[in-house]
């Protein structure tokens, strides 16, 4: 029994042994089919995409990163030494008529609060001749934004002290845009999701989405003969709990003096938007206060030498988070002019604004502005006023010296500013060797609730072309609510001072890097007519930006 056993048990060994050459074979041979199936599939999938490949090796590329990284904090804010990495990336490709891309944002801490790595922005966009259609997100502008305006401002990152959490600022749409234009008439529609702006992408984490709501409109314009444009504008607007909010426009935009070839220019513009009211309301042109509306006009004359600009506007009841009215307000480059910008509130405000400009090709440029807006701060009217004027050297890069100086002077009621002054020169000096030196020094006075207190502000750069810059900036303020939580507790203003150096250059041929150490005072920031705020921060911050 024991020998029979082991004789059975031996030849089922060998059978097994068998089956398992077999299959062992037959797996390879199934196994080299496949392969041979998939050279085959592959071969007859690539000759079928060598047209597309041939039309993708001819596409154009575009591919950016800004890397942003921050060790330090609010001052007197622990940790003092916070971490945060913010990161954003854009691709841009197009082929032929077709054009598709993409931004990518994350942001980092080293506390782990409200962090994100996520694509924020994707479309694909198809244009031929007249026609074109954009899905995703994108940007768009009806008029003069009085009834829609969606932007971005590159560059800009915002770090909301309510969140903490940094992101791209901009104001887009997440839907569809379609655009046809002819030699008489163009014509624009979208429909989606809004983003305000006011919330970074981690927001939805807590409820606060940035893309909310829905957002309907669209625009028609004639040309008629000599230029002349007429234009009306329409959109819907809703979100979850309200009521649908309907807005229109209709807008000229003309110059009078092409009728006589005339080779002064002269174009006027004028456009007038309301709210929630019938067709037949809109033609009576209100500006009562219990109408939402708004109406603005500018005109500018062209004349050699001379440029002359005046604007106005009247706003009631129109600040809708996704519009964007002309602010009547100059933007300034000097640092404390910026920062005391008037913020418009399109809620109830009305002014003008007036501004010569005269260039002289061996003097230089000449620039004149007046502004006024009338409004009400609580239950109380306000007025921002100011005068600004400006003398700058030609902008000649062949030039050994530039220079230029201004001064202006006003007040700003909606923030308690009843007077203030501020003036200013910066001059550059080109030395050997592309060497060169620049000094910029501004002052302001101002009186905030009757106390007066002063800002100053210097800033001296040394550079050199293809190397990079070394600069040094320093401020000084006797404003209360900047001093220190233990100055504030004594009697008296204790001057506080801002001191930080920078360095920044291009390494390689495709990327700039910047390192900035030191202490950044917090305040208003605008840029492209558009402001936001800025918040203190002390410690490093590299920004390191490149383009692929």
């Amino acid at each position: 029994m024991t020998r029979a056993r082991a004789m059975a048990r031996a030849n089922a060994l060998a059978r097994a042994r068998a089956m398992a050459r077999a299959n062992a074979l037959a797996r390879a041979r199934a196994m080299a089919r496949v392969s041979a199936q998939t050279r085959a599939w592959t071969i007859a999938f690539a000759i079928a995409l060598l047209p597309l490949l041939a039309r993708l090796a001819s596409a154009q590329v575009q591919a950016s990163n800004l890397l942003d990284a921050q060790i330090g904090n609010i001052p007197f804010t622990d940790p003092h030494d916070r971490t945060d990495v913010y990161d954003q990336f854009l691709l841009d490709v197009r082929v032929s008529t077709l054009r598709a891309g993409l931004r990518f944002e994350s942001d980092h801490n080293s506390e782990d609060t409200y962090i994100y790595a996520k694509v924020t922005q994707r479309y694909a966009d198809w244009s031929d001749g007249p026609l074109r259609t954009r899905v995703g997100n994108f940007y768009t502008i009806l008029g003069r934004g009085l009834v829609h305006r969606s932007f971005e401002l590159p560059g800009v990152v915002l770090d909301p002290a309510f969140l903490r959490s940094r992101y791209g600022l901009s104001r887009d749409v997440d839907g569809v845009l379609a655009e046809a234009t002819s030699a008489h008439l163009s014509a624009r529609a979208f429909s989606g999701t809004p983003n305000g702006g006011e919330f970074p992408p981690s927001g939805a984490s807590i409820g606060l989405d940035p893309y909310a709501g829905q957002l309907s409109g669209g625009q028609l314009v004639a040309t008629l003969a000599r230029g002349v444009k007429i234009g009306a504008t329409a959109e819907k607007s809703s979100a979850a709990g309200t009521r649908d909010l309907h807005l229109g426009s209709g807008f000229v935009d003309f110059d009078p003096l092409r009728l006589f070839k005339s080779s002064v220019a002269l174009p006027l513009y004028a456009e007038y938007a309301q709210g929630d009211q019938s067709f037949g309301d809109w033609w009576r042109f209100s500006t009562a206060d219990t109408v939402p509306h708004a109406l603005y006009a500018g005109a500018n004359l062209l004349w050699g030498p001379v440029a002359l600009a005046a604007e106005w506007k009247h706003y009631r009841s129109f600040r809708l988070g996704t519009n964007d009215p002309p602010s009547l307000v100059r933007e300034h480059s000097d640092v404390l002019l910026n920062r005391n910008t008037h913020v418009l509130n399109a809620n109830r405000e009305e002014g003008h604004q007036l501004e010569g400009t005269f260039v002289s090709g061996a003097w230089g440029t000449l620039t004149a502005n007046a502004s006024r807006a009338e409004g009400r701060l609580g239950k109380k009217p306000a007025v921002f006023l100011e005068h600004f004027i400006e003398l700058r050297t030609p902008a000649d890069p062949a030039r050994r010296f530039d220079a230029a100086a201004f001064f202006d002077e006003g007040q700003d009621e909606f923030v308690g500013v009843s007077e203030r002054r501020t003036g200013g020169a910066n001059a550059t000096v080109r030395l050997w060797a592309g060497f060169s030196l620049t000094a910029d020094l501004e002052h302001l006075r101002a009186t905030r609730v009757r106390t007066s207190f002063d800002d100053h502000f210097l800033l001296i750069e040394a550079a050199r072309a293809a190397w990079g810059s070394l600069a040094l900036v320093w401020e000084r303020t006797t404003d209360p609510t900047q001093e220190t939580p233990s100055a504030a507790l004594e009697p008296g203003i204790t001057p506080r001072n801002f001191v930080r150096v920078s360095v920044s250059g291009d390494v390689g041929s495709r990327s700039h890097v910047a390192l900035t150490i030191g202490e950044q005072r917090g305040g208003l920031g605008c840029t492209s007519g558009t402001c936001y705020q800025v918040l203190s921060f002390k410690g490093a911050q590299l920004r390191v930006t490149t383009r692929l």
